[in-house]
């Protein structure tokens, strides 16, 4: 039985405008690695899934504007779905 701390290798096949935004989101968050973005977008999606199975709303706030902007985002429909 594997460790559950062992670290296992996964190869993703992108497309190069994929991996250009991948790319751009590094520098502009000056991540070093892929596997730190990756980490931290798993994050943002396992609170998000969270937040929608407890019948939550994602979405962004402009506060000058007072205006809210929903997250559209199906996989998430699907969990919200699934919680009714």
């Amino acid at each position: 039985m594997k460790d559950k701390s062992e670290s296992i290798r996964t190869q993703l096949e992108m497309s190069r405008e994929k991996v250009a935004e991948l790319e751009a989101m590094m520098t502009e968050t000056e991540l070093k690695t892929k596997k730190e973005l990756f980490n931290y977008a798993l994050t943002l999606l396992k609170w998000a899934i969270k937040e929608r199975r407890e019948g939550r709303i994602i979405a962004s706030i402009d506060e000058p504007a007072n205006k809210i902007k929903e997250l559209d985002m199906p996989i998430l429909e699907v969990v919200a779905r699934k919680a009714k």
